[in-house]
């Protein structure tokens, strides 16, 4: 907002939250599509109740994934049961997060968390009431970095392909600076599974 308001040029990764940006160029992240990915992978490893933790910003990220997991509900049927969880409270948000819906849905066998520091919170939670991952509940994180790796067990996740998402979002910045194109919106690289431990 504050770059906006300087005049000064200006991209996103992600598409900007909200009315006020849109003439900001952005790289689409395929935030819906990724998590429809998440959520069949889940359900062909036999998920029936999966469970969605998700950040409380007003990002369009979470907006899409929203509405994936809201398709995903209506066309199989089963329950919503989704919450946004503070960012600032990190791991801790996940696990307070996992506690509070298997308590009120112990029928949960499957968190999609989308925020990587809480995916880990929930995974802490589940091994310290001693259920199993994957075999009680299955979990997958969104993006694929150092925490889904080297959480134990490590985590399904996403390759975003940030090293090509970061030359693009340059590449409309140079553009808009140039002045030399009016393009609006890249399309990242499609999204690509890691299947792990926590859902194999």
């Amino acid at each position: 907002r504050d770059l906006v308001a300087r005049g000064l040029p200006v991209v996103s990764i992600g598409k900007p939250g909200g009315t006020a940006f849109d003439q900001v160029p952005y790289v689409d992240l395929l935030s819906g599509q990724t998590v429809a990915m998440l959520l069949e992978h889940l359900q062909a490893r036999g998920a029936r109740h999966i469970a969605m933790i998700m950040g409380a910003a007003q990002r369009n990220s979470y907006a899409q994934a929203e509405l994936a997991y809201q398709q995903m509900v209506q066309a199989s049927g089963m329950e919503h049961i989704a919450v946004r969880v503070d960012e600032g409270k990190g791991e801790a948000g996940g696990r307070d997060a996992a506690r509070m819906l298997l308590a009120a849905h112990p029928q949960i066998d499957a968190f999609l968390v989308l925020v990587d520091v809480f995916a880990v919170g929930v995974a802490q939670h589940l091994q310290q009431t001693g259920l199993r991952v994957p075999q009680d509940i299955k979990l997958a994180t969104r993006y694929d970095g150092i925490r889904a790796r080297t959480c134990e067990p490590p985590l399904t996740a996403v390759n975003l392909h940030l090293d090509q998402v970061a030359k693009l979002a340059i590449e409309l910045l140079f553009e808009r600076m140039r002045r030399s194109s009016q393009r609006l919106v890249a399309l990242s690289p499609m999204p690509e599974l890691v299947a792990r431990a926590s859902t194999k």
